[in-house]
């Protein structure tokens, strides 16, 4: 059960209303995440402003989900892992694929050195050398890109970090258990 009051769609008003309205049209819902998150319209504003600017960027969209699943194992978020396991298989990982990320052992060369990459930069005390710039680069990566995996990493942090505190209902089909 939410530690937060939840905004209902159905009462929300002014620039929550218009960004639950975008929702309802993009994807036919509003996840319990922003029903949260919108108790703030400036937090809610700038989280969905900042998923759609990363669209238009230089990563695939199984690349973004690949980083936010990283991030959701890594902090233990099971809204998290529910929401981009799903949203990753739409984006054309495979179950396993989200798996094998999730554990750190995806099979195609360039996602496992985006794996590799984000694993060390979420790490408390990482510190990202030159060869792990080097090697993320190498496996096509330019700098545009490694700047929107930084905020990939970024973005979901709070999310993570939000449902934590939350502790957001999963309304998505739960991720497989490693």
């Amino acid at each position: 059960m939410p530690r937060l009051n939840v905004v209902a769609v159905e009462q929300a008003n002014g620039r929550v209303r218009e960004l639950f309205d975008g929702l309802k049209t993009a994807i036919g819902v509003v996840p319990n995440i922003y029903q949260g998150v919108a108790n703030s319209p400036a937090a809610l504003d700038i989280l969905l402003g900042m998923g759609a600017k990363l669209r238009e960027g230089g990563l695939t969209g199984a690349e973004t989900e690949a980083i936010k699943l990283i991030v959701a194992q890594i902090y233990g978020c099971n809204y998290c892992l529910a929401a981009h396991t799903m949203v990753g298989k739409k984006a054309g990982l495979s179950e396993a694929d989200t798996i094998a990320i999730r554990r750190g052992i995806i099979g195609s060369p360039k996602l496992s050195a985006l794996v590799r990459f984000v694993n060390t930069a979420i790490q408390p005390a990482g510190r990202l050398s030159d060869e792990d710039v080097t090697a993320i680069r190498a496996a096509g990566f330019n700098d545009g890109q490694i700047t929107e995996i930084v905020m990939v990493i970024a973005q979901t942090v709070f999310t993570t970090l939000f449902n934590r505190v939350n502790q957001t209902d999963v309304d998505f089909p739960r991720a497989p258990s490693l």
